[in-house]
């Protein structure tokens, strides 16, 4: 079973303070809510943990192993068990669909030849239902049609983390739903450890096992565990529940 663990981790730009003291972990089959309101630093915490920010404190550990301790050899290696969403779906504009997805195939079994990657690149286009449009360019997609080709690029190298980044952003509902159930069932399809940045509530507490709550006015998370179960507890922090319950924070 796979893990990432954040450890005492502190995230600046210069002087500017983001957020202190984060602590989580993650393990595989488990999916990861990363909450808070605009601003608090939810997207800039996923890029630490997958390598693009490096902290100002403290440690990202995979299966124990310090990301930021490593030579850039081993970093690169556990660079390869993430899979990541980014908002945009960041699919190469000039391939087609299938081409995206064969590109993870390439670098993790560059023995494949090209027939055989395409094989495997169109059976996760099926699971996303997208192989009808394997030969179409990004151009030619909508926004749900992106983040489920994104979604199929993101698991062909067969990762164990799967980063999402606002994954529902500039969705209409059903396929806001429609992408919560493919999460999901990738989920149990992959057994990878999922981790989700998003503001989105139904999503979250309808998918979410655990989280963390970024606070933008402390600086610090003030909130850790299943969405749902954050809600309906009454100990919970009176922004938090303010947030889960769309209302304004009690002054």
């Amino acid at each position: 079973m796979s893990r990432l663990d954040v450890k005492n981790l502190t995230m600046r730009f210069g002087d500017k303070l983001i957020q202190e003291g984060i602590e989580l972990s993650v393990e595989s089959g488990t999916i990861f809510a990363i909450m808070g309101g605009s601003g608090c630093g939810k997207s800039t915490l996923l890029k630490h943990m997958i390598g693009l920010l490096r902290p100002f404190e403290g440690q990202v550990l995979v299966d124990d192993q310090d990301y930021w301790a490593e030579p850039e050899s081993a970093q690169r290696h556990i660079r390869q068990r993430f899979g990541v969403l980014f908002q945009s779906a960041a699919l190469w504009t000039s391939m087609s669909v299938v081409d995206n997805v064969m590109v993870p195939l390439e670098l993790k079994s560059p023995d494949l030849g090209s027939a055989e990657r395409r094989e495997r690149a169109m059976e996760l286009l099926s699971w996303v239902d997208m192989q009808d449009a394997a030969d179409k360019r990004p151009s030619d997609l909508s926004g749900g049609m992106k983040k489920r080709a994104g979604l199929a690029r993101a698991i062909a190298g067969e990762p164990d983390f799967l980063f999402f980044d606002e994954p529902s952003a500039g969705l209409d509902p059903i396929s806001s739903v429609r992408l919560d159930r493919l999460i999901t069932d990738l989920r149990d399809r992959t057994g990878a450890a999922v981790l989700i940045v998003s503001h989105e509530l139904e999503s979250l507490l309808s998918i979410a096992d655990d989280g963390i709550f970024l606070d933008a006015d402390s600086k610090r998370p003030i909130a850790r565990g299943k969405p749902a179960d954050l809600k309906a507890a009454s100990d919970t922090h009176p922004t938090v529940r303010a947030f889960l319950a769309r209302q304004e924070p009690s002054s």
